[in-house]
């Protein structure tokens, strides 16, 4: 649509241009004219003027030589001719004149034809200067227009997969706690129900109500930081014993699945100005990944050390790895949703991210299929 407004913008000028000529062309030749017929009047004026001047002066002539006096013949004859030489000189200035002023008007007249032309070419050159502008400011507007247009249509399409996989993800532990409500109260109905049964269904309740909870503060959180509401409250915490915490947090389920988990804590304290509980967040949610895409038996290790002003903490698994071409987009929001094997909103990550950068720090992935991943981030240490 550019390149059209473009061309039809030059097919203007062209035409403006061929007129502008064209009209230069006519005021050339009228002036030409009109200069050339002025001169050829004024010049047959002037000789018959001239010619009525001598034929009166020969007229008078003649009547003299036909009653001359003798006495004054011969100053007669003078007199003529000093009166002819007079004439002729007179006549010549006047040629001369009337060819300088003829000259003078006709610079005059292309002084400020050229002046005219000159002021019709700035404003001509105005004229087009704003026609570029509000061609460019339109062209502008509608690109904007555009882009704004595609990502409202991929916000629709992002959001409306967002909001079926939400219902879908809810709906699961919903339906799971109805079920074990239903077995609960199908067991307690009897007269002698089973302990083992009832404990397994309220570990499904409970399971489920944490899966929701986990869902809801994941939503509730990204709503947060969209409005920049998500506030932290930092306080000075040794990450040694960070990473202690999420061990003692982590072993019941990695005893569950057979996993090795160890940690690779720095010699010397590692203290930091951060909010404990998101920053336990970022921990959960990374060792969360592992553990959920880690097989059985596999092994998991947390480590921390000191570069320069900052502390790196990783984890590292030995799952199936990420592929390059999706590293770049696995901090990014609902990213889970462009996989075929999605498991999840795909808010952890991107949650981890905001997290972590809010501390000044930053957090990336390395990987290779087949050989496992390592997530790490940094954050500064403080001052003391």
């Amino acid at each position: 649509m550019q390149s059209d407004t473009t061309g039809s913008s030059e097919e203007r000028r062209d035409k403006t241009d061929k007129s502008l000529e064209d009209e230069r062309d006519k005021t050339d030749g009228y002036l030409e004219r009109n200069s050339q017929t002025v001169e050829d009047q004024t010049s047959t004026t002037i000789r018959l003027n001239r010619v009525t001047a001598d034929q009166h002066r020969d007229s008078d002539r003649e009547q003299a030589d036909v009653h001359p006096h003798t006495s004054c013949s011969d100053d007669l004859i003078h007199e003529r001719e000093r009166s002819d030489k007079a004439q002729a000189a007179e006549r010549s200035s006047e040629d001369r004149a009337r060819t300088r002023e003829r000259l003078q008007k006709r610079v005059i007249a292309e002084a400020l034809l050229e002046h005219e032309r000159k002021e019709t070419d700035s404003n001509l050159l105005d004229e087009r200067d704003q026609i570029d502008l509000a061609s460019e400011w339109n062209a502008t507007q509608l690109s904007d227009e555009r882009s704004s247009h595609d990502l409202t249509k991929a916000a629709l399409v992002t959001r409306d997969q967002y909001l079926a996989i939400v219902s879908h993800d809810l709906k699961q532990p919903l339906v799971a706690i109805s079920i074990g409500a239903r077995l609960m109260r199908r067991d307690l109905s009897k007269e002698t129900p089973d302990p083992g049964r009832l404990r397994a269904n309220l570990d499904l309740i409970e399971r489920s109500a944490v899966s929701m909870d986990r869902m809801i503060s994941a939503l509730l959180d990204v709503e947060r930081m969209a409005h920049d509401k998500l506030v932290l409250t930092p306080d000075r915490i040794d990450l040694r014993e960070l990473l202690q915490e999420c061990m003692d947090i982590s072993a019941p389920v990695v005893s569950t699945k057979s996993f090795s988990m160890t940690t690779r804590p720095c010699a010397e304290p590692l203290f930091a100005d951060i909010d404990h509980d998101r920053i336990l967040q970022v921990l959960s949610n990374l060792i969360g990944n592992a553990l959920k895409f880690t097989p059985p038996g596999g092994t998991i290790e947390l480590a921390a050390r000191k570069q320069d002003t900052f502390a790196e903490i990783s984890v590292t698994d030995n799952g199936p790895g990420i592929a390059v071409e999706e590293q770049g987009h696995i901090f990014d929001r609902f990213s889970q949703l462009k996989l075929n094997d999605r498991r999840g909103l795909g808010l952890g990550l991107f949650i981890a991210k905001w997290i972590v950068e809010a501390h000044k720090g930053r957090i990336w992935v390395s990987s290779e299929v087949g050989k496992g991943s390592t997530f790490s981030f940094t954050l500064p240490l403080s001052a003391s």
